[in-house]
């Protein structure tokens, strides 16, 4: 399903460069950009976990939703959606009309708005990173060694 997705994503973009888009280079900056945010979320919450273990992970238990890690823990999850909400608000890309949303905080934390001086600072970037890792070792630190210490 993940490789199905992955391909219609792939063709839908590629579909839309060469046939709508008046460059490729906005879009593709954009993109970047875009997903740069809550890429930066989600290391911010695999670093930090990474830097409380101790020990390395247990593989097998990686695959299986009744191992030591359980299914999907909520938590790191509302965590990288949270980061990746305010860090588009801190981001904004003129080169992609499609992205005119993004850059929603800039006015309203004094920021300068969509045109000031922080605009194209790409801020969400860093605070998305800072939140998923702050916001993932502080709490977490109990979880993790509960993990570790079964066997």
């Amino acid at each position: 399903m993940a490789a199905l997705a992955d391909g219609v994503l792939m063709i839908a973009g590629a579909v839309y460069i060469v046939f709508f888009a008046d460059d490729f280079l906005g879009p593709f900056i954009g993109f970047l950009t875009t997903l740069g945010v809550p890429v930066a979320a989600w290391c911010g919450v695999m670093l930090a976990d990474l830097l409380l273990r101790r020990r390395d992970y247990a593989e097998g238990d990686l695959f299986r939703p009744d191992g030591r890690y359980g299914d999907i823990p909520p938590g790191p999850l509302l965590l990288t959606l949270a980061a990746t909400a305010l860090g588009w608000g801190l981001v904004t890309n003129t080169a992609a009309g499609w992205l005119d949303w993004q850059g929603y905080l800039l006015g309203p934390l004094g920021l300068g708005g969509r045109t000031g001086d922080w605009a194209f600072a790409n801020l969400g970037v860093l605070i998305a990173l800072a939140i998923g890792f702050l916001g993932t070792l502080l709490p977490s630190s109990s979880r993790v060694r509960a993990q570790e210490g079964r066997a």
